[in-house]
């Protein structure tokens, strides 16, 4: 047995309280009367009243009020289960953290509008199963494919450009890592890449290639500006400086259209620059929604059946027999001691 009110329990403690307030109030009540007339007219008095019958009905008011007790604090029995299957998409999202994505050519920094929108991706996903993977000059499984999204948007929000230590931007291991992320039973399989584009070993899309001829789709985000902007560092001193080429020349960062557009079109995906109306997200979500979906998860559900109404029965009965219980005597034809 369960309760779905447990504190309410405590209420029972007030019925000890009753009995020795009534205990008491009978005692006071007699000395109260002796102060007025003898023993022996009070219990002339008191024939009129019947204490088996007082008894009676403080005893069925204590019991009709532990029972409600019992009802407020909602006993549960008898198990009831359920069995709950999770249909869902596999998604996978590819976040690139290199040094480059510190730059501010868009507010605050480009990894953190890449992390605005994931978390707006997960803020609209229902039951899907949704992984993490970090590249830069080498990639890494950051979250596993889950339906927890609280915890995704944990990890996202601690994505840093030292989450991974090699320097670069290699755009091809980060989507060969993303496509290891997916499960066999997949049969839908997505990759959302958020990047600038600048892949500096040129294999994202021969990798792409790979990954459409298993079914894999990519959207690709472009995070910055065509523009471009340099990026902030620390030097060996601890201080702000801008990045440098081995020249001594200030580089620039630009986002690479062609070459995520490219990505993206490969596997029959679509290529989006960000913009501050999210306008992008909601366009993804409406192109995958129709795709077949994969069963992710079967759970079970144990739940305890509420049985609080058979104690609430028990006090609703109790408390009409105690209506028609009188603690009075009708008795007639007895006389006052004094009239003998």
């Amino acid at each position: 047995m369960s309760w779905g009110n447990p504190f309410a329990l405590y209420l029972l403690a007030l019925i000890p309280v009753f009995v020795l307030f009534i205990y008491f109030y009978k005692k006071q009540r007699r000395r109260q009367l002796l102060k007025f007339c003898d023993e022996t007219l009070l219990d002339f008095h008191n024939k009129s009243f019947s204490s088996f019958y007082f008894n009676l009905k403080t005893f069925i008011l204590t019991i009709s009020f532990a029972f409600l007790v019992i009802a407020i604090a909602r006993p549960q029995w008898d198990r009831d289960i359920r069995i709950v299957e999770i249909f869902g998409q596999d998604l996978v999202f590819l976040i690139d953290v290199s040094k480059s994505m510190d730059a501010q050519d868009i507010n605050p920094t480009r990894l953190e509008r890449a992390k605005r929108h994931i978390n707006l991706f997960l803020d609209e996903l229902k039951g899907d199963r949704v992984a993490i993977v970090a590249f830069a000059g080498s990639a890494v499984t950051i979250c596993p494919l889950t339906t927890d999204y609280a915890a995704l948007k944990l990890i996202v929000s601690n994505l840093t450009t030292d989450t991974v230590t090699d320097y670069g931007t290699d755009i091809g291991v980060g989507l060969k890592r993303a496509g290891e992320a997916f499960n066999q039973e997949s049969s839908a399989k997505t990759i959302i890449l958020l990047s600038d584009g600048e892949d500096l070993e040129e294999e994202g899309t021969e990798i792409a290639k790979q990954l459409a001829r298993q079914g894999v789709v990519i959207y690709a985000l472009g995070i910055g500006t065509p523009e471009g902007s340099p990026i902030m560092i620390k030097n060996d001193k601890g201080q702000d400086e801008y990045a440098k080429n081995d020249q001594g020349n200030v580089i620039i960062t630009r986002v690479d259209v062609l070459g995520l557009h490219k990505i993206a079109e490969t596997t029959g995906g679509n290529f989006y620059m960000i913009s501050p109306s999210y306008a992008e997200i909601f366009d993804i979500l409406k192109l995958i929604k129709n795709n077949e979906q994969t069963k992710s998860a079967t759970r079970q559900y144990f739940r305890y059946k509420e049985q609080y109404h058979y104690f609430l029965y028990l006090a609703l009965i109790l408390l009409l027999a105690d209506s028609v219980v009188i603690f009075r005597n009708n008795k007639v034809g007895e006389r006052c001691p004094s009239d003998s």
